[in-house]
């Protein structure tokens, strides 16, 4: 709109806007793992075209407002995540959201590997796994309490997120995973996720509003006369 001065274009989807501000703040190759109802992984440094198998296995590109391709991959552990509290919440016999007061132990962890081990762990196409959430076939009798069941179902779901993660950091000089939204809060998630990527920086970011953020950012120049602030995301550093 010449006349009034006002900068309009045609709009941003909102996983394309949200990775703006991690764009505009780091150089080095990363991944965006932007966790919600849908967990998608958002890699900005992947400029291969999309292959038979990764558009079989939910991935797609978007395009960010400079035009430059973002190969991302999606998968709906959000939902399942959800589904299947609720399920343990009624066979335990507690409130739904009693797995936000369980935290990252690693003896439960080492003792689920063990127990996977000792029954010689199911040999699937690895990626039927993306397709079919292992926790639905779990008998939550096997498991003695809440907790131990809640550790194997975010090892169910991780399994799953590093296959999907996978499929576009493949062949990428990815050195950094940035969660943000509900899983970066999830400290089991995140503890198996810094273990399942060892070559790589994993971070938990909290940033509010991020798709608006991105946006501004965007049209920055058109609005703003300050510079960018550096301090725009929290930044949670796990180690492997």
């Amino acid at each position: 709109m010449p006349e009034s001065g006002i900068a309009v274009g045609v709009g941003l989807h909102d996983s394309s806007s949200a990775i703006i501000p991690y764009t505009i703040n780091f150089t080095e190759p990363f991944v965006l793992l932007s966790t919600g109802t849908w967990s998608i992984s958002l890699n900005p440094f992947n400029n291969s075209p999309l292959t038979f198998e990764e558009l079989q296995n939910d991935c797609l590109c978007y395009i960010q407002y400079n035009e430059k391709p973002v190969k991302a991959a999606r998968l709906f552990s959000g939902n399942e995540h959800e589904v299947q509290t609720k399920k343990l919440a009624s066979h335990f016999g507690v409130p739904i959201d009693t797995y936000k007061e369980v935290i990252y132990d690693k003896e439960i962890i080492a003792y689920l590997r063990d127990l996977t081990f000792n029954k010689q762990a199911e040999t699937v196409n690895k990626y039927k796994i993306l397709k079919e959430f292992p926790f639905e076939k779990r008998n939550l009798n096997d498991y003695k309490n809440y907790e131990i069941a809640y550790h194997k179902l975010m090892l169910d779901i991780i399994t799953q997120q590093i296959l999907s993660t996978k499929l576009v950091t493949y062949n990428s000089p990815v050195k950094k995973i940035f969660v943000d939204g509900g899983f970066s809060k999830n400290t089991i998630f995140m503890n198996l996720l810094a273990e399942a990527f060892p070559k790589m920086e994993v971070y938990a970011a909290s940033m509010a509003q991020a798709s608006a953020l991105g946006a501004a950012l965007a049209i920055h120049k058109n609005w703003n006369p300050k510079p960018i602030q550096n301090d725009l995301i929290d930044l949670k550093f796990y180690k492997h």
